[in-house]
């Protein structure tokens, strides 16, 4: 997906909070909901805003292009990350599968991948591994809860009915929809137990809204932690209109 960018210098006296990826995670961590490890599936070269607000965190990254490894371990070593970067592509069954690479933007070499069921449209393939997310967390003995951020060009609901077993220990969903599958994906994150949280890193094509990432946060934790809105009653000091400037 396109990443929008965030500037965390810190030059201005007072945060203020944008539909960004990077301010909602800084708000979870204001909230003190727990992130033990962060599962990142489909990170291209890397995912700023996770690194910068889980920067401690041991984080799993699922990435079968081999040519962003190197800007990937580039990358997290320079930010001191504990990760693990493994190789696959995750889906909904184990096994090969085939990818399609392809850019849109001039001078980069692949700017999507996404899983390919026919080889007809235009484009570079190649055969990967599949796993489901299932498989590869049952591996590891890894803290909970996770964070888990999908972002992989239209195969998401694949990688979602393939970590059907950990979306339970997951305390943050984070998940890229466009307006074409936006309410299936949001269905489906909520079936199993989450509330949406924000929606962000807002997308426009021709000025139409295109895609956007979903936030989803685990229910049993907004009632574990009193998190409901108005949950303690209206406080008229908390409500803002949002303001872009």
């Amino acid at each position: 997906g396109v990443n929008m960018g965030l500037n965390f210098g810190g030059r201005r006296k007072e945060w203020k909070r944008h539909p960004l990826k990077g301010h909602a995670f800084k708000k979870l961590n204001e909230m003190d909901v727990p992130v033990a490890t962060v599962i990142d599936v489909g990170i291209l070269s890397s995912t700023e805003e996770l690194i910068h607000a889980y920067r401690d965190k041991k984080q799993i990254l699922i990435e079968p292009i081999a040519e962003f490894e190197q800007r990937i371990r580039e990358t997290y070593d320079k930010a001191g990350v504990d990760y693990e970067l493994i190789k696959v592509a995750a889906t909904d069954a184990d096994g090969d599968i085939s990818m399609r690479t392809k850019s849109v933007r001039d001078g980069i070499e692949i700017t999507h991948a996404q899983i390919a069921k026919t080889r007809d449209a235009a484009g570079e393939y190649r055969t990967v591994p599949g796993r489901r997310l299932d498989a590869i967390m049952g591996e590891r003995s890894l803290a909970k809860p996770y964070l888990l951020k999908v972002d992989v060009d239209g195969a998401e609901m694949s990688v979602l009915r393939g970590a059907e077993s950990i979306l339970a220990d997951c305390s943050v969903v984070c998940i890229e929809a466009t307006m074409a599958t936006f309410f299936e994906r949001s269905e489906e994150i909520k079936r199993h137990g989450f509330q949406l949280f924000d929606i962000v890193d807002l997308c426009y094509y021709d000025d139409r809204l295109c895609q956007v990432d979903l936030i989803f946060l685990n229910q049993k934790i907004i009632i574990e932690k009193g998190y409901q809105i108005f949950g303690d009653g209206f406080d008229i000091s908390k409500w803002k209109t949002y303001e872009p400037k």
